[in-house]
């Protein structure tokens, strides 16, 4: 079976991403997005747009910091583990700022949404490094095709 080949950036690139999601997540958690409440609804409508928005932010946080933690010599369970408490820490941390503005408000669900949001991303994370094989990429002329 052809494994995917996946490229590992630099770590200065990879903890830049991180920063940018965190800030990305910050900024739209604490400044009403434009059309805010426009949609009731998320895709299929079986949960609403705000759950759906929360539950992709924390999944990418997350798998972003997994990214950038891939090259670690601890224990991967160990490393998704640190990844999970730090998005979930983050989330809850976000929510508490939201309480304290006047026109946002912090809300527990949100953090669990936010906790499952994390959760998946660490199983998928986890199922995507079974499968796939990261190699060092300093450069543009470094990359390779993504299957073997």
């Amino acid at each position: 079976m052809p494994r995917l080949r996946l490229p590992l950036v630099p770590g200065s690139l990879r903890w830049a991403a991180v920063a940018l999601v965190g800030l990305v997540i910050l900024y739209y958690s604490v400044v009403p997005a434009p059309g805010s409440g426009t949609f009731r609804s998320g895709p299929f409508g079986l949960v609403g747009f705000s759950t759906w928005l929360h539950l992709l932010a924390y999944a990418g946080l997350t798998a972003t910091l997994a990214y950038a933690l891939h090259d670690s010599p601890r224990p991967d369970r160990q490393v998704l583990a640190i990844v999970f408490l730090v998005a979930v820490a983050y989330g809850a941390g976000v929510e508490l700022l939201q309480s304290t503005l006047a026109n946002r408000h912090g809300d527990y669900a949100d953090v669990l949404v936010n906790s499952l949001g994390a959760g998946l991303a660490v199983v998928g994370w986890r199922a995507l490094t079974r499968y796939a094989r990261f190699y060092r990429a300093r450069r543009l002329t470094d990359l390779e095709l993504p299957v073997e």
